[in-house]
């Protein structure tokens, strides 16, 4: 497994999945600006999407597992959705409570795509501002907040051909306190270089919120993980 950020996680195999789970809880479920507030896991071919999506359901477990023993709590499912996404998208958050969890699971692709972190809870602290301050003051939406962000971006590395990757964003809206108590949250934005009706660019997507018991049921799981539809349905 691989220490630089820049390129990822190698995860060749569930056992490595779930052997770097609590590498990856540090890495994205950060309370202060040492770890990147993201993982990528880069995943080698000849993993299904049923599979992919078993794994996400297997990380959640596993992350609320280690959210718990640690005393900060649980993850529940806030939606589950699966999607051809070949749209750009400008920096943003998803709709979700102020502390929650972004698990995307991207399916290998032939469309061209680039995907961009961008650290806004930081710049807000260096701004000595909260970061729904920043949202209202320097929306990225707009040129002089995305102008803002500049220096704050991280753009990840492409996957290799035929490979996966589960994409971890911790997605709150919290500030940064001296007392490490709020996860602290990263926008995401995609590119989409070479959009192609020919083609697909699966993405299956899990928002996690802090909770105790799942509001999505065993079986609407279950379902995720085994549905071969592609569609904007959410759970």
């Amino acid at each position: 497994m691989s220490e630089n950020l820049a390129s990822g996680l190698t995860i060749p195999d569930h056992q490595q999945l779930m052997a770097h789970a609590e590498k990856v809880f540090d890495l994205v479920w950060r309370v202060d600006f040492s770890a990147p507030g993201f993982a990528a896991l880069d995943i080698p071919p000849g993993l299904d999407s049923h599979s992919l999506r078993s794994w996400m359901v297997d990380l959640k477990r596993r992350l609320s597992e280690i959210g718990v023993s640690r005393g900060r709590g649980g993850f529940t499912y806030k939606s589950m959705a699966r999607f051809d996404q070949q749209e750009t998208t400008k920096l943003h958050l998803d709709g979700a409570p102020e502390q929650s969890m972004l698990m995307l699971g991207y399916e290998p692709s032939r469309v061209h795509s680039r995907l961009f972190l961008a650290d806004y809870t930081r710049a807000a602290s260096d701004l000595g501002i909260t970061p729904q301050q920043f949202l209202h003051d320097f929306n990225p939406m707009y040129k002089k907040g995305e102008d803002l962000l500049g220096r704050y971006v991280t753009e990840l590395p492409q996957p290799h051909d035929g490979h996966s990757r589960i994409l971890l964003i911790n997605n709150s809206s919290l500030p940064f306190t001296e007392g490490r108590a709020n996860p602290l949250g990263v926008m995401h934005k995609a590119i989409i270089v070479t959009p192609n009706d020919a083609e697909r660019r699966i993405v299956n997507s899990t928002m996690l919120a802090v909770g105790h018991g799942d509001e999505i049921g065993e079986e609407q799981q279950q379902d995720f993980v085994t549905t071969d539809k592609i569609s904007q349905k959410v759970y």
